[in-house]
């Protein structure tokens, strides 16, 4: 069998013989995909450009956070929909739900975004889809571009905090990734998971059916907030480095078409080659200086605060219930959280 090739920090994948592609996932498992439009899609330029574009944008392209990738995160959003039974569109809307991310992720949003827009990968997702082949996949295997639209499909996105299989992989992998979260204790929630009433029902949601192990992935999300998804350091290197790339674009010195076009690390050589003095010393801090003390550092106005309230479901005729219904100190303890970040 040929050799793995790494897909990021947790997952590698193999192209076998008979042009099935076997997942290798430390947290799922193994998974053989053999369905030609999957094969086709994950074999796709657009689907192996996520490789080289880091979850964690400036910190994880520095080797300040694991690197977790965009590609193992769109396929581990992809396998947990497949493993609670979802239909192939849902699961090509998994697979496909962060095709429009640039280079540097969510750095780009502190780049050109406007205030309250949504982020830039989002306003631009159908701009970035015109310059791709996956519509023409798509329609080769008869599916419809409503795969493009991933809050269509309940078991791919919901809201806060609710679990979808975007917010349950990214919180997987980067609590695990971190250290917040043991191995053991991830593999113990994807054998909780289940399809509420099915995978198939217009109301279907994902939830967990043990409030413990519930808990025990709420706490964990918790702490990769607390200390990286909203730490002011972390989120002041990213308005740092999201400052020069505003000021290169806005100069025409760096083409925001190039987002989509390269890597983390080709954007990175680009942005040096382009910088004047100035901006050339403030690539070079954060390369040398790294994430700097969260001492006297606030959370921007608006800043997203991250918790988990998943729907907890334990079997018989009862409907799902959010955790802190089912553990009422949990619902204590998240509020308390909000607010302590609130007044951070």
């Amino acid at each position: 069998m040929p050799s793995p090739t790494s897909a990021g920090v947790l997952q590698t994948h193999i192209l076998t013989e008979k042009h099935t592609i076997l997942i290798r996932d430390e947290i799922y498992g193994e998974e053989l995909v053999h369905e030609p439009v999957l094969v086709d899609l994950l074999q796709s330029p657009e689907v192996q450009r996520l490789h080289g574009i880091c979850q964690h944008g400036v910190t994880g392209f520095l080797g300040l956070t694991p690197r977790v990738t965009r590609l193992e995160h769109s396929v581990g959003a992809f396998m947990l929909v497949r493993r609670v039974g979802g239909v192939m569109e849902e699961q090509v809307a998994a697979l496909l739900h962060d095709i429009s991310h640039t280079a540097l992720s969510h750095v780009i949003d502190y780049a050109l975004s406007k205030p309250g827009e949504e982020s830039y990968h989002e306003v631009h997702k159908t701009r970035y889809l015109a310059t791709t082949r996956l519509p023409d996949i798509l329609a080769r295997h008869g599916i419809t571009q409503n795969v493009f639209q991933e809050e269509l499909f309940p078991l791919v996105e919901m809201p806060s905090p609710q679990l979808c299989a975007d917010r349950l992989d990214y919180a997987l992998r980067d609590a695990v990734s971190f250290g917040k979260l043991a191995m053991e204790d991830a593999r113990r929630v994807v054998g909780s998971l289940k399809a509420f009433p099915s995978a198939t029902a217009a109301n279907r949601l994902l939830v967990l059916n043990d409030p413990h192990v519930a808990l025990t992935l709420s706490r964990a999300y918790i702490a990769a907030d607390k200390d990286v998804w909203s730490s002011p350091a972390h989120i002041d290197m990213y308005q740092r480095t999201g400052r020069v790339i505003g000021e290169l674009v806005e100069a025409g010195s760096v083409d925001d078409e190039m987002l989509w076009q390269v890597s983390d690390a080709e954007f990175w050589t680009l942005l040096r080659q382009a910088a004047n003095p100035e901006q050339l010393r403030a690539i070079k801090r954060l390369e040398d200086e790294g994430i700097p003390e969260d001492d006297g550092l606030r959370l921007p106005q608006g800043a997203k605060i991250r918790t988990l309230d998943p729907d907890v479901w334990q079997g018989g005729e009862e409907q799902p219930a959010p955790l802190s219904m089912v553990l009422p100190t949990w619902g204590s303890e998240r509020l308390q959280y909000i607010r302590s970040r609130s007044q951070h």
